[in-house]
């Protein structure tokens, strides 16, 4: 296993260093990176950022605001908070991406917490919860040949800073029968015995991830820096990438379905969809917009919809578990 720390806690830097690792390492063996932030607020794919944070909250408390490239939903980090990146091989179908999660990222996660006398489970879509409560989230996305899954844990987060600046999808708050956002979280300090601070925890995780691999390290380069800082003013840094525009539309809706929530806006003329944008909380592993363009000139009908998504496997990974079915129920109910 490949190990890289690199020393930043700026959000947008360490998934800039995510895409160069994608780009630029040659050896199949998995990169995993584990790092902190400053309080920031992270934007899922496609996700419309005024529907997700209270702006007020966000400004007064100096938290910062960076979308990534996975899919899911928005989460808050801050110094309590541990992220953690694996990075490995993606070889098309016979990838098996649910199983990346149980066998390399989430479940690893959750032996090491077990280790330690915490008693988490991997549940759900992206989920690990202790006594039914969540303390960390999962996402992935692909990028050439390599699929890069991460998350994070709360170990001795702010969550009432959490809860003020996070505004959660009351619907998805329901399907969970919870009350709130403060009730469904929680962090992983108040489960252990004897309490370490956020260092000693990331130091334990790190020898608990360790024990089962030969680490070697790595370690940026004054060019390898160079590319990532150019990557980040790029994408992560650039207002267009974070806040992008609002879609064009004549017809909107949105449901919640098993794989999450998908909202979709289209500009309908004379029958024919010209501009189509779709958004919310699935976990997709590619860039929606590959979608998005398969379904502008289709006449709005079923099943012209249907005509146009049929036969194009790359276009399923847009969607994660969402189905291209509950895409045109949503479409048209």
């Amino acid at each position: 296993m490949i190990y890289a720390e690199p020393q930043s806690t700026e959000a947008a830097f360490h998934f800039s260093v995510e895409e160069y690792l994608m780009d630029t390492i040659e050896s199949d063996e998995p990169v995993l990176m584990i790092w902190q932030t400053e309080k920031t607020v992270m934007i899922g794919s496609n996700q419309v950022v005024k529907a997700e944070i209270d702006e007020t909250a966000v400004i007064d408390n100096g938290v910062r605001v960076v979308r990534r490239r996975s899919g899911g939903g928005t989460i808050y980090t801050d110094p309590g908070t541990l992220l953690y990146t694996v990075i490995l091989p993606y070889r098309g179908a016979e990838t098996d991406t649910s199983g990346i999660i149980r066998d390399h990222v989430g479940g690893p996660i959750v032996d090491a917490l077990s280790g330690m006398g915490i008693p988490a489970t991997l549940e759900g879509r992206n989920d690990i919860l202790v006594d039914g409560r969540k303390v960390a989230g999962l996402a992935q996305f692909i990028k050439g040949g390599r699929i890069c899954s991460h998350g994070s844990l709360l170990y001795d987060a702010n969550l009432e800073l959490l809860t003020d600046v996070l505004n959660v999808d009351a619907d998805k708050i329901q399907s969970k029968a919870i009350r709130s956002v403060r009730s469904r979280v929680t962090n992983l300090k108040s489960y252990m015995e004897t309490p370490l601070s956020t260092d000693a925890f990331w130091g334990e995780l790190k020898k608990r991830l360790f024990a089962a691999n030969e680490i070697s390290e790595y370690a940026l380069t004054e060019a390898d820096e160079r590319a990532v800082l150019a990557i980040k003013a790029e994408r992560y840094d650039n207002p267009a990438w974070t806040y992008g525009r609002a879609p064009l539309y004549s017809f909107r809706n949105s449901r919640r379905y098993a794989g999450g929530k998908i909202e979709v806006f289209l500009s309908i003329k004379r029958g024919i969809i010209e501009h189509c944008a779709i958004r919310g909380d699935f976990l997709g592993l590619s860039p929606i917009e590959e979608l998005e363009r398969a379904l502008e000139g289709a006449t709005y009908a079923p099943d012209s919809i249907s005509d146009a998504l049929r036969g194009k496997e790359q276009l399923a990974l847009c969607l994660g578990s969402v189905t291209p079915q509950d895409l045109i129920d949503c479409m048209f109910n």
